[in-house]
């Protein structure tokens, strides 16, 4: 029996993941959707008509193609419902709503959010059925953060749609935000909003939400504060909030960012420590099953306290099928009941796919199983302190395996002291977890509780000061920006080299070397393009004015926020292997805004410097760049210099953007909003100027 026949949740999955992709990237006609179920009910039906056997076994393909339609169907339409769902209305309009809050309230450093439900808007006087999940952003004052789940308000708002991706290589919210549910976002001025009463039906979301609040409560209780409270928070009840910026760039620099997550890890230590509590449950079947279901409800219940985040629901899930495996004694069949997980994951969610989390996750645990057995046989030891170091090695190694092209993929670097986190972290994070949850058991007594604390306040510490450390260490980080191509071609190499360990052959071999010299292929196409480029990109800042000036590799940039820049636009510089960036100064290059590019005449106005200027003629430009916040006097600004194309950065205000727009087309300007438009990318290689 080969490796399909004894996972048949792999086939199932892979038919189901099919609609899913399909749904995100190729629209198909109503009309063809219903033609493929139609072909797929007929195929599962024709092996029920023919009677002889040799004969259904020779056409025992059809209902295996039936199969694979109906799932591929079924993720087709189970992925647009879930879009549906997410859909908000209405959008864009000023107006009076209803809205029932469905989380606690996060402290920003302007505002206060909270998700929300739109339950209804008033139009002509009557209240009318609307629909949405929402962001929502209230003004912070005295009682905007003391609100609770399931509160009801009346709001006078404009909920907007997430801000489409503007930016080249950028983060893309809008797509985000739309996989997460989520269709619109708003904030809400002081007296613009009133509590109208509170849901009291019964929520299971909602009581999660409040012991987890309770459990922190009880971390604060006893003192453990800043940047210990927001680890300890992340680590043992997924509450992220918390977290310093700084220190959470510390963790994915080290390559610790996992144990930040209530995940694999977590409910794997829980799951070891229920396994140790009730393993005297095991001698007879009707005990080993007691067993199981206990230590399930007890997983689940951890699931609970912790919120019911994705990732832990995930991670308890899977877990749920591994106890479940192993008590009908069915060890070998540990793929199929991952791919189960994942297969019911998906029923539930198809939008989890996408989801970073989801893919690291079942990438790391499918890594583990796969790759654990032999790099164990490479390394032989019978000494226990040994062969625990071993292990730990051999299961940071074989994760980093099957998670690596998707680090690289998503985040553009590889923490090279990865070894030497794991070493220190995994066992603070186990010791961190075990003194949290004595001290969440013993907090009603009074020394020994303040003793537990105390200890896990020094371990979570010195958590945070090796992580630090690792950090600072030299080279910590490798940058590498493998596009989707050569993600997939990393990928198709780690499958070969592995089929080429267990069978020997050399064709999987063969294919996996060419695999990486076609990744080294497209590098090099790569920085051969980027030697060529001559580019002007005025990137969209939400703050400030940025113009990135790409001459045959090298990276001249004029900001007026390096800070905001390079957040912006790192991922662009390093998918296009440039080198980093020089800022403009004034001089003999650039002065007082105004500058040359192959033959361009640029005037970059971030100031009010032409608002008394007065010239007899007015000074020939090919492109004017407008920012910084600028309130500008276009009659004035058009009697000093005249532009053949005029482009407004996204930091000026819709109204005078819409000015300059109006003057622009008086004056038969071109103009170019990067606001609406996204980023202003003019590409001038090869004399090409396209305006």
């Amino acid at each position: 029996m080969n490796f399909l026949q004894r996972t048949p949740f792999l086939r199932l999955l892979l038919a189901y993941i099919c609609g899913i992709v399909v749904y995100h990237y190729v629209e198909l006609f109503p009309v063809t959707v219903w033609c493929l179920l139609s072909l797929s009910i007929v195929l599962l039906l024709i092996p029920f008509f023919i009677r002889e056997v040799r004969m259904q076994f020779n056409f025992r393909w059809l209902f295996g193609t039936g199969v694979f339609l109906l799932l591929f169907i079924t993720g087709y339409v189970f992925s647009s419902i879930r879009e549906k769902e997410t859909t908000f209305y209405p959008l864009n309009q000023k107006g009076i709503y209803v809205v029932e809050l469905t989380s606690a309230p996060v402290e920003k450093a302007k505002s206060v959010f909270y998700t929300a439900e739109i339950k209804q808007i008033l139009r002509n006087q009557h209240w009318e059925s609307a629909h949405g999940k929402a962001y929502l952003y209230f003004q912070k004052d005295s009682v905007s953060g003391n609100l609770v789940f399931g509160d009801r308000l009346m709001l006078q708002t404009e909920f907007k749609s997430p801000e489409k991706l503007l930016n080249p290589d950028g983060f893309d919210y809008a797509t985000y935000l739309k996989r997460q549910g989520v269709g619109a976002t708003a904030y809400i001025a002081s007296q613009r909003w009133q509590k109208i009463g509170h849901n009291q039906a019964f929520s299971v979301r909602r009581i999660a939400d409040q012991c987890r609040n309770y459990l922190l409560g009880i971390y604060r209780k006893f003192d453990i504060q800043g940047k210990e409270f927001g680890v300890l928070a992340a680590l043992t009840l997924g509450y992220t909030e918390d977290l310093q910026p700084n220190l959470r760039k510390s963790y994915s620099a080290s390559g610790a960012t996992h144990i930040l997550s209530v995940s694999g890890l977590h409910v794997g230590t829980v799951y070891a420590v229920l396994l140790f509590i009730f393993g005297f449950l095991n001698r007879n079947q009707r005990q080993k099953i007691s067993k199981i279901i206990i230590i399930t409800l007890c997983m689940w219940a951890y699931a609970f306290l912790t919120g019911l985040s994705p990732s832990v629901v995930r991670a308890t899930l899977m877990f749920t099928f591994v106890a479940l495996a192993n008590c009908m004694e069915r060890k070998s069949q540990i793929y199929n009941t991952i791919f189960m997980s994942a297969f019911f994951m998906l029923l539930v969610n198809p939008n989890f796919l996408f989801d970073i989390g989801f893919q690291l996750s079942y990438s790391a645990v499918l890594s583990i199983i796969f790759f654990q057995p032999p790099l164990t046989k490479l390394m032989p030891t019978q000494h226990r302190l040994l062969k625990w170091g071993r292990d730990l090695l051999i299961v940071s190694v074989a994760a980093q395996i099957g998670t690596a092209p998707f680090t690289l993929y998503y985040f553009q670097q590889f923490p090279n002291y990865f070894l030497l986190t794991n070493l220190l972290v995994i066992p603070l994070s186990t010791l961190v977890i075990y003194l949290a949850m004595g001290l969440l058991a013993v907090s009603f007594i009074p020394y020994l509780s303040a003793a537990v604390a105390f200890l896990l306040k020094i371990s979570v510490w010195l958590l945070n000061f090796c992580i630090v450390q690792i950090e600072h260490l030299p080279y910590s980080l490798s940058y590498i920006s493998p596009d989707m191509r050569q993600t997939i071609l990393i990928f198709v190499a780690i499958f070969c080299f592995s089929a080429y360990y267990y069978n020997k052959k050399y064709v999987p071999l063969a294919v996996g070397f060419i695999s990486l010299l076609l990744v080294c292929i497209i590098d090099l196409q790569v920085k051969y393009n980027t030697l060529r480029d001559q580019k002007l990109i005025v990137f969209a800042g939400q703050k400030s004015t940025h113009v990135n000036f790409i001459d045959h590799g090298k990276n001249y940039v004029f900001s007026t926020d390096s800070a905001e820049l390079e957040r912006i636009s790192s991922n662009y510089w390093r998918k296009h292997k440039l080198d980093k960036p020089i800022y403009i100064k004034n001089g003999n290059r650039f002065k007082d805004g105004f500058t040359s590019f192959y033959g361009l005449k640029i005037l970059i106005l971030t100031d009010d410097k032409l608002k008394r200027k007065v010239t007899e003629t007015p000074l020939n430009v090919d492109l004017l760049i407008i920012g910084n916040h600028l309130k500008p006097r276009m009659e004035q600004i058009l009697s000093c210099v005249h532009p053949k194309k005029i482009i407004v950065d996204k930091s000026i205000s819709n109204w005078y953007a819409n000015d300059i727009r109006q003057q622009s087309e008086k004056k038969g300007i071109e103009f170019y909003s990067v606001a609406d438009q996204g980023a202003y990318i003019l590409d001038i290689t090869d004399n090409k100027k396209k305006f």
